[in-house]
């Protein structure tokens, strides 16, 4: 009951967040409309947000066992190390930032061949930009791992909604000034305003030495791997966009958007409070209650995936044409938009439960297994993806692989929990 209590002060938390990312999709619809120039952003920014999602759901999940076993077995020198591990861990992260920086246009070439020289340019030069927000990711996570080993649930998720908030304002303050930039800016300052709210006042950030981080970096490449691969969704919706006009991929990231947050928010109080009991539940050799707390939690998402991406689905027109026309969101752009609503109704239940069907293999530190089926799922998204494009064109080709990735994923992921469940029992 506790559990569940805190699960939905969580998912409130989250529910205030994702409401704050909504009203700030549509500020950006109407500022910018369905333009060459939001485009351009969309496509720059894809990697950097697969990246630092992909940050804020690994690091956690590797952090937070550790952590905990070394606050237990040693806590006199807990603190010592958490300021260390901090240190370590964002100065690699910086280093990582500036190699990737230097790959932007390569990389932007590889991902967009549908679209020529100057805009493969401009989304380099964006691109490289955003991809110093990797050590505030890592620095943001790392904290609130802190938190979350200290059983403080809320104090984490509050900082994401405040930085949600600070992204909201810069936008609305800076887009007559900066232009594009503006989203860039607050991407980037919404990172440090979440550090800067969950800095422990009780720990002492003077006293560090660097730590071999070896345990965690192997423990971390494989969930990183993994996650990149089953998070590619926007690689396989964007790239694929670029063979359509322009506006499609303006027009996909706003159905994706709404799809993927509506199912997401609803599980992410499940996923926040489930790992951390998990670890608790098989570090104490009490196996069935973990077993049951997979079991609801599975059913759970489930049910409430289907309800909310059927719902979305029925009133998504009504929403976009209310919410969203305006400024320079034209009735011809609602039209478009709504018209690939049902091409995500079946990711957007897999957005919903993907997250939850991978909770007991963390919980076991199966990271090489995630690693795997992530791959697998990517490898075969991008295949099946592919063939369509082939003999359907793109819009059928995104729908194609969200699918396979998604279901992939959870199929695989639910293979290797039952494996693993038989020797628990």
């Amino acid at each position: 009951m506790i559990m569940m209590k805190k699960g939905f002060v969580v998912t409130a938390i989250f529910v205030a967040s994702t409401f704050i990312q909504l009203i700030s999709q549509i500020v950006i619809t109407r500022i910018y409309g369905a333009s060459l120039v939001l485009d351009t952003f969309l496509a720059a920014v894809a990697i950097p947000s697969i990246v630092v999602t992909v940050i804020y759901g690994t690091l956690n999940n590797v952090l937070i066992p550790i952590l905990g076993e070394k606050q237990t077995k040693d806590p006199k020198r807990y603190e010592s190390y958490f300021i260390s591990l901090l240190f370590t861990l964002g100065i690699l992260s910086l280093v990582v930032s500036i190699i990737v920086a230097l790959f932007s246009y390569p990389l932007s070439n590889l991902l967009y061949p549908g679209k020529d020289s100057q805009f493969i340019n401009t989304v380099s030069r964006q691109m490289s930009v955003l991809f110093f927000s990797i050590p505030f990711a890592v620095i943001a996570t790392i904290l609130g791992a802190y938190y979350y080993v200290k059983k403080h649930f809320y104090q984490f998720p509050v900082a994401q909604l405040f930085g949600s908030i600070s992204n909201l304002c810069i936008i609305i303050v800076l887009y007559s000034i900066a232009g594009i930039w503006a989203l860039i800016t607050g991407f980037i300052i919404n990172l440090i305003f979440q550090i800067v709210f969950v800095l422990p006042k009780q720990v002492s950030l003077g006293h560090f030495k660097f730590i071999n981080v070896k345990i965690i970096l192997f423990a971390w490449i494989p969930l990183i791997v993994g996650q990149f691969m089953l998070r590619s969704d926007t690689i396989i919706i964007r790239s694929y966009a670029s063979y359509l006009p322009t506006g499609y991929i303006v027009y996909l990231n706003l159905i994706s958007k709404i799809f993927s947050i509506a199912t997401s928010v609803m599980t992410i109080g499940i996923q926040v409070l489930l790992l951390p009991h998990l670890v608790e539940y098989f570090a104490k050799q009490q196996h069935q209650k973990a077993i049951r707390a997979v079991n609801k939690a599975k059913i759970i998402s489930i049910g409430m995936s289907i309800v909310v991406a059927l719902s979305v689905a029925l009133v998504g027109p009504f929403t976009i044409n209310l919410l969203f026309k305006g400024g320079k969101f034209t009735s011809e752009d609602v039209r478009i938009s709504s018209s690939l609503i049902p091409i995500f109704i079946l990711p957007a239940i897999g957005w919903g439960i993907s997250g939850v069907f991978f909770q007991p293999l963390l919980a076991l530190k199966k990271y090489v297994a995630v690693g795997v089926i992530s791959t697998l799922s990517f490898v075969l998204a991008l295949l099946a993806s592919f063939a369509t494009n082939q003999f359907y064109g793109p819009l059928q080709a995104i729908s194609v692989g969200l699918i396979v990735l998604l279901f992939t994923g959870i199929i695989g992921g639910e293979i290797i929990w039952q494996q693993n469940k038989k020797n628990l029992i």
